[in-house]
């Protein structure tokens, strides 16, 4: 008798974990899809981020403007970077410094005398000695 008590008890006890596992999984899964939903809400659009990006582009010219004056040579993405990351401590991506320096190479403000080396174009108007 008190063996099948105790099973009786266990039996209980099983349904009533298995009610709260389900009530538990659709709490999950309803916090999920808000979770979800929330981020595709948030979710910056690409001209909020152009913004942002034209921004670093400029930095990180004003960077190559620097490096090279000081230096007085071709400066490479590493030294690109390492002084954009002391200069600017927010985080940006290495990545995101090199696409950018890439990004000014294509648009004329910098070029590459050689490959991952990085110089200032001459402009008409520039009568340094860069």
């Amino acid at each position: 008798m008190a063996e099948q008590r105790l099973i009786e008890q266990l039996q209980k006890t099983i349904q009533y974990l298995q009610k709260r596992v389900d009530e538990l999984r659709r709490e999950n899964e309803l916090l999920h899809n808000a979770v979800y939903q929330i981020a595709d809400e948030f979710e910056p659009t690409y001209r909020d981020l152009e913004k942002k990006f034209k921004a670093v582009e400029k930095q990180v010219l004003r960077v190559v403007i620097d490096l090279v004056k000081r230096l007085r040579r071709p400066v490479t993405y590493d030294e690109i970077i390492r002084a954009y990351k002391v200069r600017h401590p927010f985080k940006v991506k290495a990545e995101t410094i090199t696409r950018t320096v890439r990004k000014l190479k294509e648009k004329g403000y910098i070029f590459s005398p050689k490959k991952g080396f990085f110089m200032l174009v001459k402009t008409e108007g520039d009568r340094s000695n860069v």
